[in-house]
C-alpha cells in the first residue's frame, strides 16, 4: 500500500499523470520522440468541468530560449471556431524537473474541442552543452554519427541523445472527466472538417505553389480561413492571394497589415475575411517557403496546426453547386517572354500585333538598394517610336516571396495594334540559379512574360519578328563602340517627316557620345543631338537620350555619329541605359500605319 501510494505521489510531483482515483482520462498524447505534434478531439453535450494534466518544456528555465515561450506544449481549440479556449503558458505552468508542469481545472461549454500538443524545438542546458535547434523528424535516425545524416552529429556531448530520449518521453498532455462524467464525453478523429468548403490547399510542406482555378457560376459571398507565416522581416514569407482571371485584379490577399497572430510562434500569421465574388473565373494562389510547415515545424505551430494554407468555404451547402474548380496553368497564350536571365544581361524580343489586345503582364524581378529603383526589370517599347508603353513599377509591385527585395508583377495592359520590343534587364548579382538571397516563389518564370488574355484572344494576331530595325529604318548607327566614328548615307526622294532616336552619352552640359546629320550637297547640319535637347535614357545619369521628329527636305543626306574613349556599346563603365542596343542613333520613317497615336513630346 505504501509502495502504491509512493508511486502515485511520485508522478503527481513529476506534473504528469493520466489516471485518479475518481477521474478518466478521455484525451492521453504522449511520448513525442518520434512525433511533433499529437491531436485528439471531444465532443461534451453539456457544460463540463475537465482536469488538464501537462508537461512540456521552455519557458524562464530554459537557456537562449525565448522566455515566453514553450519550446513543447499543449493547447485546446474549439472545433467549429477554430478559436482558442486554453493553452500552456508560463503563467499557468510551473518549473517541474526539466520541464514545465500544468496542472488545473478548466471548464467547457457544450461543443467540440481540439486537443492539441506539440514539441517542434528542444532546448539543452547542462555543463557541457548549451542548444536550441529544431526537430526534424525526416531525418533518420535522429542521433547519427559525426560524418552521418542523423539529427544531431557525434560533436554534441553525450548526454544530449540521453536529456532528449528522456524528456520527449515524459512529455504530454491528459484530458481527465470525473468517472460521472465520462458518459457525457464522445471522441472524434481530430482535426474536425470545416463545413461547406468550395476549396481547401491544407498541410502545405515546403516551396510549394498552389495555383488553383476557382469558376464563379452565380455570385457567392466566400470565406476566407488561411494561415501562414510572417518572419521579423515584415514581409509574408507563407501567404495567399485570389485574383480575377481576366483582369488580375486581386479580390483579397494576405498582407502583413490585414494578417493577425495565428498562436504558438510570433510568426505564425492567419487571415479570416469574408468576400463576395461576382461570376466569372479567378485564381488562387498560395505559396510557402523552405522552412517551418506542416511536414517540419521549426518553432512552436499556430493554434490550428492542420489547417496551415488556405480554405475557401461558403455559407449554405447548396451554395457549393455554383463554384468549381478547372485546372490553371501559368504559361497559356504566350506572346513573348524572357525568363531565366543571368546577372548583367539585356535581352529582348520583338513581336507585332496585327490588331489590339489585351495582354498580362507577369513579371518578376529584384529592387535596388535604394528600396526606390529595380535593379532586375523589364519593359516594353514601341518598335518605331521607341517610347516605353510599359514599364515595371516599383509602386505596382507586390512582394513576390523569398527575400525582401524580391517583387513581381501580375497585372493587364491594353496593346494596340503595332509593333513593339520586349526588354528585360539585370544587374550584377542575384539572379536566376545565382541567388544572394532567398529565391521568389516562381523561379522558372524569373523576367518577363506577356500573355493574351481571355477566351477570345487569337494566337494568330501575333508575329514574331527577328529583327525589327529594318522596317520603317532610313538609316542607323547602333551600337557603337569607344573611340568611333561612323556613318551612313541615305536618300529622300520627297520631304519626309523622319524621327530620330538617339542616345549617347553627355554631363555637365556636354555631350561625348553623339550625332548628327549633314545634307551631303551643302554640307550644312540640318540637326545635331546636343545635351539641352536630351534626357535620361535610364541607367547611368550620364546617359542620355533624344526621341523626337523633323521635317527633312528631298536630297541626300548622311547621318553621322562619334564617341569619346570611355562608356560605349559593350564596354559600360557605368550601368548601361534602358536600350543599350540602339546606343548610337537611328531615322525612322514617321508617319507609317502602326495603330498607335504620336508619342508626347520628351520632357526634359
Amino acid at each position: 500500500m505504501i509502495s502504491r501510494l509512493l508511486a502515485a505521489a511520485l508522478l503527481v510531483l513529476s506534473g504528469f499523470v493520466s489516471l485518479i482515483a475518481g477521474e478518466r482520462a478521455v484525451v492521453s498524447l504522449r511520448d513525442f520522440r518520434e512525433k511533433e505534434l499529437q491531436m485528439a478531439g471531444i465532443e461534451t453535450s453539456r457544460p463540463l468541468k475537465v482536469h488538464v494534466k501537462s508537461l512540456g518544456g521552455g519557458g524562464k528555465s530554459d537557456w537562449k530560449w525565448r522566455s515566453s515561450e514553450l519550446f513543447a506544449s499543449g493547447w485546446i481549440i474549439n472545433a467549429k471556431t477554430r478559436s482558442l479556449v486554453w493553452e500552456m503558458t508560463t503563467g499557468n505552468t510551473r518549473k517541474s524537473s526539466d520541464g514545465r508542469s500544468c496542472d488545473e481545472w478548466i471548464s467547457l461549454e457544450p461543443g467540440a474541442y481540439e486537443v492539441y500538443f506539440a514539441a517542434p524545438v528542444f532546448s539543452h542546458n547542462s555543463w557541457a552543452t548549451h542548444v536550441v535547434v529544431n526537430v526534424d523528424h525526416r531525418k533518420k535516425p535522429l542521433f547519427g554519427n559525426h560524418d552521418g545524416d542523423g539529427w544531431f552529429k557525434g560533436w554534441f556531448t553525450e548526454d544530449f541523445p540521453e536529456a532528449w530520449e528522456k524528456l520527449a518521453k515524459e512529455w504530454g498532455i491528459d484530458i481527465l472527466v470525473n468517472d460521472g462524467d465520462v458518459s457525457s464525453v464522445k471522441q472524434f478523429s481530430a482535426p474536425r472538417k470545416l463545413p461547406n468548403i468550395a476549396f481547401q490547399a491544407i498541410g502545405l510542406g515546403e516551396g510549394e505553389i498552389i495555383r488553383q482555378g476557382i469558376a464563379i457560376r452565380e455570385p457567392v459571398s466566400m470565406d476566407v480561413y488561411a494561415i501562414g507565416e510572417k518572419p521579423g522581416n515584415g514581409d509574408l514569407a507563407d501567404f495567399g492571394w485570389m485574383v480575377n482571371a481576366n483582369t488580375r485584379e486581386r479580390v483579397w490577399e494576405m498582407t502583413p497589415r490585414n494578417t493577425r497572430k495565428a498562436g504558438g510562434a510570433e510568426k505564425n500569421t492567419m487571415l479570416r475575411a469574408s468576400i463576395r465574388l461576382d461570376k466569372g473565373d479567378y485564381v488562387l494562389y498560395f505559396v510557402t517557403d523552405d522552412s517551418h510547415s506542416s511536414i517540419d515545424w521549426n518553432s512552436p505551430p499556430p493554434y490550428d496546426p492542420t489547417n496551415w494554407g488556405v480554405t475557401l468555404s461558403l455559407d449554405r451547402a447548396a451554395e457549393t453547386e455554383m463554384v468549381k474548380t478547372f485546372q490553371y496553368r501559368e504559361g497559356m497564350n504566350v506572346i513573348a517572354e524572357i525568363t531565366r536571365p543571368g546577372d548583367d544581361e539585356n535581352r529582348q524580343e520583338s513581336f507585332s500585333l496585327k490588331e489590339p489586345v489585351q495582354a498580362r503582364v507577369y513579371a518578376f524581378g529584384e529592387r535596388s538598394n535604394s528600396k526606390r529603383t529595380m535593379a532586375d526589370f523589364g519593359y516594353i517599347l514601341d518598335a518605331r517610336t521607341r517610347e516605353k508603353v510599359w514599364t515595371m513599377d516599383i509602386d505596382r509591385c507586390h512582394h513576390a516571396g523569398g527575400g525582401s527585395k524580391n517583387l513581381y508583377v501580375d497585372e493587364v495592359i491594353p496593346l494596340r495594334k503595332g509593333s513593339y520590343v520586349l526588354i528585360y534587364k539585370t544587374d550584377d548579382s542575384h539572379s536566376y540559379n545565382d541567388w544572394n538571397d532567398d529565391p521568389p516563389f516562381d523561379e522558372e518564370h524569373y523576367g518577363i512574360t506577356l500573355l493574351g488574355v481571355g477566351k477570345g484572344f487569337k494566337s494568330n494576331v501575333v508575329v514574331k519578328v527577328d529583327d525589327d530595325r529594318e522596317k520603317g529604318v532610313i538609316a542607323l548607327v547602333v551600337r557603337v563602340g569607344n573611340d568611333a566614328s561612323a556613318s551612313d548615307k541615305f536618300r529622300l526622294d520627297k520631304p519626309t517627316r523622319v524621327r530620330v532616336y538617339a542616345i549617347g552619352e553627355g554631363q555637365q552640359r556636354t555631350m561625348y557620345d553623339y550625332g548628327w546629320i549633314e545634307n551631303v550637297k551643302s554640307g550644312a547640319i540640318v540637326w545635331e543631338m546636343t545635351y539641352g535637347m536630351s534626357f535620361h535614357a535610364g541607367g547611368g545619369r550620364k546617359n542620355r537620350m533624344v526621341n523626337t521628329t523633323i521635317l527633312l527636305e528631298k536630297g541626300e543626306y548622311v547621318l553621322r555619329h562619334v564617341s569619346d574613349d570611355s562608356h560605349s556599346y559593350g564596354d559600360w563603365n557605368d550601368d548601361p541605359p534602358d536600350d543599350p542596343q540602339y546606343w548610337g542613333i537611328t531615322l525612322f520613317e514617321e508617319g507609317a500605319d502602326n495603330g498607335l497615336p504620336p508619342p508626347p513630346p520628351p520632357k526634359p
